[in-house]
């Protein structure tokens, strides 16, 4: 069996101990996750029900365009366990191993409950946003097609301090990271082989209510079991110079980087601020802004505008492999 840099058809970057394609095979659809609408999202979850669908664009996107490393996640089981399934199954169709880059949940745990997803973190996210960036962050926060997406286009749910409490100074001191719960999320990718690890971006809700200690345990604990470790930042403007000012030692960041600046905070200029400014490698991803903004242009944004090291990128037919990868191996110089 081909290594996946033996069987990698693009130019590759270093991201810490890692040598990585700069084209990086996402998870959405294959979880449901479309972007789009409630309607597309059913299809998927019936469509990627089955291993075969998924194989079958794997496989695509290995054998057509050289891509051999794939984003894996804990979070849906029943969907993650079919895509796991899948990378298994291509591997063996191609004969070319699949690097995986693994999401990991942080599972933060305030008086015994999980905390990391909590309407309370939501909420100190947008007062932390909206301390630096004011009416620019509400402005962009209530038009980003990706926020109303997730709302499913009503506005009425969105968490704001408001609303709900946003977690205090004496809440954070009794953040706590759950490590047997974390073991659980491990054991879920028991027997594969993690090319990089990215913690979730709960680093967020940490960093913005100055848990550095907790981060860097964290940190050190992954670095025990990876050679790589990055990490996701949902909030790349505050969160990315926090992490730069501590100096906490991540290989890399995962943060969304698009033209339009779809789900980029507080604002897309002080994102993209911070994230050309930062001194570790950036792997982009939603450079299509969620399906909004597609073709070469999206990848000469995030590659030549911007200078990410890598981009990751969802794919759910065959034909979106084929367009997406074209457009994207032209802007790296690929034949």
């Amino acid at each position: 069996m081909k290594s996946y840099l033996e069987g990698c058809g693009v130019p590759t970057a270093t991201v810490g101990n890692a040598e990585v394609p700069r084209l990086i095979m996402g998870i959405h659809p294959y979880d449901g996750c479309s972007y789009q609408d409630a309607n597309r999202d059913q299809e998927n979850f019936g469509r990627f029900s089955r291993v075969g669908h998924v194989t079958e664009v794997l496989r695509c996107a290995v054998e057509e365009s050289g891509l051999t490393v794939v984003q894996v996640d804990h979070m849906l089981p029943e969907l993650d366990r079919l895509h796991l399934q899948a990378v298994w199954e291509t591997q063996q169709q191609t004969q070319t191993e699949l690097g995986m880059v693994a999401y990991i949940l942080i599972p933060i745990m305030l008086d015994g409950e999980l905390v990391s997803s909590s309407e309370r973190a939501h909420s100190t996210f947008y007062g932390h946003n909206d301390k630096l960036a004011g009416a620019a962050f509400r402005e962009h926060m209530h038009n980003d097609a990706i926020i109303r997406y997730n709302l499913g286009d009503d506005l009425s749910k969105l968490v704001t301090p408001a609303t709900v409490a946003p977690y205090s100074a004496q809440d954070a001191e009794r953040f706590e990271i759950d490590y047997g719960v974390l073991e659980q999320y491990l054991g879920f990718f028991a027997g594969c082989d993690i090319l990089i690890a990215d913690p979730g971006a709960e680093i967020d809700l940490l960093a913005m209510t100055g848990r550095f200690d907790l981060i860097r345990q964290y940190i050190e604990f992954l670095r025990q079991r990876f050679d790589t470790v990055i990490t996701s930042v949902h909030h790349a403007g505050i969160t990315i110079p926090l992490l730069e000012a501590e100096n906490i030692p991540v290989d890399g960041y995962l943060t969304t980087v698009n033209q339009p600046g779809v789900f980029m905070f507080p604002t897309p200029d002080l994102a993209l601020d911070a994230i050309r400014n930062a001194t570790k490698p950036i792997i982009a991803i939603k450079p299509m802004a969620g399906g909004r903004y597609l073709g070469e242009k999206a990848f000469e944004f995030v590659f030549d505008e911007v200078g990410v090291a890598a981009s990751m990128f969802g794919m759910g037919t065959l034909d979106q492999v084929r367009q997406t990868t074209t457009a994207a191996r032209s802007v790296l110089g690929v034949n």
